[in-house]
């Protein structure tokens, strides 16, 4: 924890950047280190030099930081703690000193994170492919990195919670600030199926010039970046441009020729991203590049029947039992199923009823029943 104060007492000066909180860091050893050093000390640092906020030893807002985070229920990740993502180290000295993390980090190293981006001003099509492709990537078992913005962001994280996923929105703002607004909700629910992630301190506003480092965390978190709609140089297009000088995979969704939403993913393509028209191409392409990181990758039998037991955990102790006797290749007569649950026939009934409303069975003439599995 003394550490982690030095650290955050750095990471708070003026003019002290990512780039030079690691130089100096890898110079003195440790942040305690850093901070009882001196003028001529720093000047033998390289890319730092003679830094004027150094010598202001103030460890107030360092302070304040710990306790709001510790009020708020944010967890520090340092760079140098083994918990940090060995994938985001994966950019260097662009990779942030520290994370600020609400909810719960999936391991990502050990998963198929895939981010998931676009325009904000986005159409109903975008919408709806970039809801889609995320909802399938998390039955799949992958989890979805985005932005937590209007339009296809908040699209795709809505998308990977409808398909019982985990999400991370990594934020241009501090981890306790909800932007936009009208999101309050939809993080409350990411943080609890997932995490929201932030390289600011508590308290940090939604400035302009946070937005393109938030992009680089995106795509370092991922191993993988999806396009759906941008203009040529949105923040969506530069963090797919990012994905790629970090050598990791981009796909794009094609759209109309004529509309300047398509010009990003069009250019993309063009550049050497690929095409892609559903998440089934996307988990095809990685499990070559990624084998160990047990993805369902035809999205088929195996993976549908994982995703319908998920469903049926949920469900209340008699609609189990019910389910226990269905079959999807033959139905099932109502005798049948009183009989093998031993549950009364007005009990069974009501049970079928909400399977059926909730889309898990269909009812078949003559009182028979079958199992969906989609």
């Amino acid at each position: 924890m003394k550490e982690l104060l030095y650290q955050l007492w750095l990471s708070g000066l003026q003019g002290i950047s990512t780039v030079k909180i690691h130089r100096l860091r890898d110079h003195f050893g440790s942040f305690e280190a850093v901070y009882d050093a001196g003028a001529a000390d720093y000047e033998k640092v390289g890319g730092v030099g003679a830094q004027l906020s150094l010598l202001d030893k103030s460890m107030d807002a360092a302070r304040r930081i710990l306790e709001i985070c510790d009020r708020e229920n944010i967890q520090i990740i340092s760079y140098y703690d083994e918990k940090y993502p060995k994938r985001l180290k994966e950019i260097d000295t662009a990779a942030p000193a520290q994370l600020y993390v609400r909810g719960t980090l999936p391991p990502v190293d050990e998963l198929l994170t895939i981010a998931v981006v676009g325009a904000r001003k986005s159409s109903l099509y975008g919408n709806a492919c970039a809801a889609d492709i995320a909802q399938e990537l998390c039955r799949a078992g992958a989890v979805v990195v985005s932005g937590m913005a209007r339009g296809v962001d908040s699209a795709a994280h809505r998308g990977a919670l409808k398909g019982d996923g985990k999400t991370i929105a990594v934020l241009g703002c501090g981890a306790d600030v909800c932007y936009p607004p009208e999101h309050a909700e939809l993080k409350r629910i990411i943080e609890s199926n997932g995490a929201v992630v932030s390289e600011f301190p508590p308290g940090t506003a939604p400035h302009a010039s946070n937005f393109p480092a938030r992009n680089r965390i995106i795509s370092g978190l991922s191993v993988a970046t999806v396009m759906v709609e941008g203009k040529a140089t949105s923040g969506s297009t530069i963090t797919a441009r990012l994905a790629m000088e970090q050598g990791r995979e981009v796909f794009c969704v094609p759209g109309y020729i004529d509309k300047p939403l398509s010009v990003g993913p069009h250019q993309l393509i063009r550049d050497g991203a690929r095409l892609i028209t559903s998440a089934k191409d996307i988990i095809v392409d990685l499990a070559r590049d990624y084998p160990e990181l047990m993805v369902e990758v035809m999205l088929g039998e195996e993976a549908q029947v994982r995703i319908s037991d998920a469903r049926y955990e949920k469900l209340p102790s008699e609609q189990r039992m019910v389910i226990g006797v269905l079959k999807d290749s033959y139905p099932t007569h109502i005798d049948d199923i009183c009989h093998q649950t031993a549950m009364e026939t007005a009990m069974v009934n009501q049970c079928l009823l909400m399977l059926e409303i909730g889309g898990l069975i269909t009812s078949l003439p003559g009182k028979q029943y079958i199992l969906c599995r989609n």
